[in-house]
């Protein structure tokens, strides 16, 4: 079955039309050698209901001119499915392009299938066949409860709610992991658990708030050979009523022979505070605690990789004074190879200053440019933006069903919403009526997105959307996180192309997907880390200027972004911030955010399993809370 894009815009209709004919970057076949490797793929047995991890088929132009990848076919379309790759695609010579295939059996039958791939000037397509057999089980799984409100907690204090987890099958299974993120945690579980039919098996999820607002997320059971189960959990922090310790009890990863910093929190106290290490408390050699807080220094080479505890004390100026003590857990990971572990802060250029997140800078300045997410360095949208949005919302949440909600952007774009797709897919809080699809694509960047005509935007609607048997018309919202890889120069002209690729981008957006309402953008975490230019600070922490600045050109009328047809054509969505995700390493935010280097992988940039959770789930705080999203996200 061969899925094709909707043709209802003309501008989209010629291009593909050009496209189709071979216009676009057809190249002669004398000088074209390449190769598509490898030729089959045989796939585990799978079990029906869940996917297999992709394999990755990779066309390689061996020869000295360019060469012009048309298009290409999945059959069974819903078995053997695409998870990123797209065409058409030109690759210059020794480039190559990846598609990566994954195995989603729907039935308990052995299945043979291929991938087609069509060459431009090439008379024969490439095949590649495929193999899988799908296998059913017994096995059962249910949480209870699944759903935990835990009462307003006092600061520096923790409570627990009992989760059990049933198996009401037939075969048995096993609990693989528990995910969860700050100020959530879990305890009774310590890996990998045989749950056998009839038998069930508990432990405990902890609140302990660091903030005095609402927090909402969600924990994520992954199964062997079932699909996970989500618990969806909430609760807010309260002011304690004396001194306490507020930092989370499990501190930042330290890395091995890698400076380190972090920052110990306080509250209810009166004057200045004066920290110190409890009677008979020491920390792993190498670091120190200071009397203002901070613990700093670098791990001694006899510190070894594990976890590590110590009692923090606090006394401030009351008279008496109060004294208030916590149990802190400090791990010790091992150096990421390849990464930068020691830059754990960046600062201003020429300077000693540390960079400030854009959350906390307010009216502040970077470079004489004003902080915060919107105009005047606020963090919330102005009135006229934010009714729009709310209205937006209703609409949505009123509206035909089922609708979409989906994800747009380069290879950490994707990666994040792998981990937060299945968890909130199962969650019971999401609203049964809306639909989440990953449409963001490995090996892209912000310009390979900018043409109505490139092969992205076909990606999407040829197979991402289908899979999830849903249309281009049903798509009413996204995320976009779309970053320009290897930034020059110093701001603001550093960042004009990026600028121009996301106005070029969300416009494509609306042409694409009419009903689009309302896009979410979001820049970086944190570069420091990183050994290449790929994307480096300072142009993390600039590409959130540039966010800032795209969706204040639509606040301040720029017609190449209109959303209100009272001001003319339509052009895009209508802009707002996504989760703010940056904040500077381990030097941190001041809501508790950081970025440790365990949070990468050994590019500095593309985040670990550990960097994807936290990321899936200040995606989940922010889609579970903002007033713009809960009321379509959340179920009514």
């Amino acid at each position: 079955m061969t899925r094709k894009i909707s043709r209802s815009r003309s501008r989209v209709r010629m291009l593909l039309s050009l496209c189709a004919l071979g216009v676009l970057g057809a190249a002669s076949a004398a000088a074209q050698t390449f190769t598509v490797l490898p030729t089959s793929i045989a796939y585990p047995a799978q079990t029906v209901g869940l996917q297999s991890n992709c394999q990755p088929v990779v066309v390689t132009n061996t020869g000295s001119t360019s060469l012009t990848i048309d298009s290409f076919t999945l059959t069974p379309f819903l078995i053997f499915q695409l998870q990123y790759g797209y065409a058409p695609r030109t690759l210059t010579p020794k480039q190559a392009q990846t598609y990566c295939i994954k195995f989603v059996p729907s039935a308990a039958t052995a299945y043979s299938g291929q991938m087609s791939i069509s060459i431009a000037g090439v008379s024969n397509p490439s095949i590649v066949t495929f193999t899988g057999t799908g296998v059913v089980t017994t096995a059962k799984a249910t949480v209870t409860p699944n759903t935990l409100t835990f009462a307003p907690q006092a600061l520096g204090t923790t409570t627990s709610q009992t989760v059990t987890v049933n198996n009401t099958g037939k075969a048995s299974f096993h609990l693989t992991s528990v995910t969860d993120e700050p100020p959530f945690s879990y305890s009774g579980f310590t890996g990998s658990t045989v749950i056998s039919p009839g038998k069930s098996f508990s432990f405990q999820v902890n609140f302990t708030p660091t903030q005095g607002v609402t927090y909402a997320n969600s924990v994520y059971l992954a199964m062997d050979i079932l699909p996970g189960l989500s618990i969806s959990v909430s609760g807010s922090g309260t002011a304690p009523s004396a001194l306490a310790i507020t930092n989370f009890p499990t501190l930042p990863t330290v890395t091995q022979k890698a400076s380190y910093l972090a920052n110990l929190a306080a509250a209810g106290g009166n004057g200045t505070l004066t920290w110190s290490l409890a009677s008979g408390s020491t920390l792993p050699s190498g670091l120190s605690l200071s009397s203002s807080g901070s613990i700093t220094g670098t791990p001694a080479s006899t510190v070894a990789v594990g976890t590590y505890t110590f009692t923090a004390q606090v006394t401030d100026q009351s008279t008496p004074p109060q004294t208030a003590t916590a149990l802190m857990t400090l791990p010790v990971a091992a150096y990421v190879t390849g990464a930068k572990c020691s830059n754990i802060q960046w600062d201003v250029a020429h300077t000693t200053d540390p960079l400030i997140a854009l959350t906390d800078l307010g009216t502040g300045t970077y470079l004489g440019y004003e902080g915060g997410l919107y105009p005047n360095g606020q963090n919330t949208p102005p009135p006229s933006q934010l009714d729009a949005a709310l209205a937006y919302a209703q609409n949505i949440a009123s509206g035909p069903s089922p609708y979409v909600l989906m994800s747009v952007g380069v290879s950490i774009t994707r990666t994040i919403w792998d981990e937060f797709g299945p968890m909130e897919t199962a969650d019971p809080a999401k609203n049964s009526n809306l639909v989440l699809v990953n449409a963001a694509i490995d090996g892209t960047n912000a310009p390979d997105w900018t043409s109505p005509s490139s092969g992205t935007w076909l990606t999407i609607t040829n197979y991402y959307l289908p899979y999830q048997n849903v249309s281009a018309d049903q798509v009413v919202a996204a995320w976009v996180m779309m970053p320009a890889s290897n930034q020059s120069g110093t701001y603001p002209a550093d960042m004009q192309n990026q600028e121009n690729d996301l106005i070029s981008i969300l416009q494509d957006l609306h042409t694409y997907f009419p009903n689009l309402q309302l896009a979410y953008i979001s820049s970086l975490h944190y570069g420091g880390y990183q050994p290449s230019d790929s994307y480096p600070e300072p142009y993390a922490y600039e590409f959130g200027l540039a966010v800032q600045n795209v969706i204040a050109d639509q606040i301040n009328g720029n017609p190449a972004l209109n959303n209100n047809p009272a001001n003319g054509p339509v052009m895009a969505p209508l802009l707002l911030w996504g989760p703010y995700t940056w904040s500077n390493g381990l030097y941190g935010r001041e809501d508790g955010l950081v970025w440790d280097c365990q949070d990468v992988t050994s590019d500095g940039l593309h985040p670990s399993a550990i960097g994807r959770n936290k990321a899936a789930g200040l995606l989940t705080t922010f889609f579970k809370s903002d007033p713009t999203a809960a009321p379509w996200y959340l179920q009514p």
